[in-house]
């Protein structure tokens, strides 16, 4: 059966917890069956929640990082993933969101799709040319054939044509005193920083990656700090277990971390994403928006 079909089978099918809810409270009001249905009617209100609330929630978390030397305010999203489980009007209320913070730039970080199949891209991502600040992107591991279609070149036109700025393999100069720079996917292997390492600065310079294992390849005179996303936070975030599918090679999670390069520590900031991949559910971790503040 198609992949994408398996999913949509899932994404549409869980919709049959509500009437499954609906026998269970009907259980518990017969005798002898109470303690057993109402076990299972909790478990079927967690899921319900963590299929059809949480992953609808879009939550800003705001973050000062002192010692940057930059003064930003900076608007950070990743793994938006519009596809088989979300569609433009989630990105709608994304970029409402959007608009309505006091930011100089919103980036993304990387996997914007999530086998979108035949939709079109520019139709998908029209929402984003309605947002009012900046907006610097790189692609990520979802984009680029891993897994999936490959799409890279009719989503990097989408972008483009919606005010977009992809900046892999670039550096792009602010009138804030600060550089950006973006690497493209880590599993794509088109993370190679050598173009930063053949311009140095004394400017402070912003790495924009998707996968946090990107900042391994770097120094800390390469990047003042590095802005990443992939790791979901887990997605389902189960105490312990959570760890067990984070797809990164490194002890990346989310929030501000220490990469220990053999180059010396570089300063990371995952962001948990809005998205979701594999189940359609988040589980004490909502779509986030980061709001960071950096300070000198």
């Amino acid at each position: 059966m198609d992949k994408i079909l398996i999913k949509q089978c899932l994404f549409y099918g869980s919709y049959l917890v509500f009437p499954f809810i609906g026998w269970l409270v009907w259980k518990m009001s017969k005798p002898g069956s109470r303690a057993i249905a109402a076990c299972l009617l909790a478990a079927s209100l967690l899921f319900a929640w963590s299929r059809f609330v949480e992953p609808q929630m879009i939550r800003v978390r705001e973050t000062t990082l002192s010692g940057t030397g930059v003064h930003a305010r900076i608007a950070l999203i990743s793994d938006v993933h519009l596809g088989v489980y979300k569609d433009s009007a989630f990105l709608e209320r994304v970029v409402a969101r959007l608009n309505a913070l006091p930011v100089d730039a919103v980036v993304i970080a990387g996997d914007l799709t999530y086998e979108p199949g035949t939709a079109s891209l520019q139709a998908l991502f029209s929402p984003l040319a309605r947002l009012r600040t900046p907006v610097y992107a790189v692609l990520g591991n979802h984009d680029q054939q891993a897994p999936g279609a490959d799409i890279d070149r009719a989503l990097r036109k989408a972008l483009k044509g919606h005010g977009v700025q992809i900046i892999e393999g670039r550096i792009t100069d602010t009138r804030a005193g600060f550089r950006w720079a973006g690497l493209g996917d880590h599993w794509g292997g088109n993370d190679d920083p050598a173009f930063l390492k053949a311009a140095p600065s004394s400017l402070p310079t912003v790495v924009l990656v998707h996968n946090p294992d990107s900042a391994m390849r770097l120094a800390p005179a390469d990047a003042t700090l590095v802005l990443a996303g992939h790791t979901h936070g887990g997605q389902i975030r189960i105490p312990w277990l959570y760890r067990k599918v984070i797809p990164t090679a490194y002890d990346f999670d989310r929030g501000e971390q220490l990469a220990h390069t053999p180059q010396g520590n570089v300063r990371v900031f995952t962001t948990t994403g809005l998205g979701e991949i594999g189940l359609p559910m988040r589980l004490f971790n909502p779509p986030t928006i980061d709001l960071l503040y950096l300070r000198p």
